[in-house]
């Protein structure tokens, strides 16, 4: 089966995104957003070959569809013992009864558990009854991506 144009507009999309992605510094909401974006106008089609089938789909009385994706990432930390610098000011009397001060650094060792975390994303796409999806909103930390550089 042939791809349709717009199928095609979105693969193009996603890899120049996926290019830039590679490129650029970080994660944000509004890389998460872009690229997102990137699926307003194509069809489902597109949706479910990048992202696979949707967690649930749920119909609108006008006939369009709200799918819904659902991403859940589990973080941890090793935790140990971590050096931290720390400095002290010493008040001390010489053998003349001078007072003096000296100011020492030295290491102290902090213990830092490790540490369990979830972050979550879910993202709705509202798809028109021709299969065009038409817009879309997300809520979570867990919704970034790498932000698109804009083309010269």
């Amino acid at each position: 089966m042939k791809p349709t144009g717009s199928v095609m507009r979105v693969r193009t999309l996603v890899l120049t995104a996926f290019a830039a992605a590679v490129l650029a510094a970080c994660a944000t909401t509004e890389g998460y957003r872009q690229q997102t974006a990137l699926f307003v106008g194509a069809h489902s089609d597109a949706l479910l070959l990048e992202w696979g089938s949707p967690v649930a789909r749920d119909r609108l009385s006008d006939g369009s569809e709200v799918w819904t994706y659902y991403r859940e990432f589990d973080h941890s930390t090793a935790g140990g013992n971590r050096p931290v610098t720390r400095t002290r000011t010493v008040h001390y009397q010489d053998d003349e009864g001078r007072v003096h001060t000296r100011t020492e650094s030295y290491t102290d060792y902090v213990y830092e558990p490790p540490q369990y975390w979830t972050t979550e994303c879910e993202t709705r796409f509202i798809v028109g009854p021709r299969g065009i999806v038409r817009s879309f909103r997300f809520v979570g930390d867990a919704c970034v991506a790498e932000e698109i550089e804009p083309t010269a």
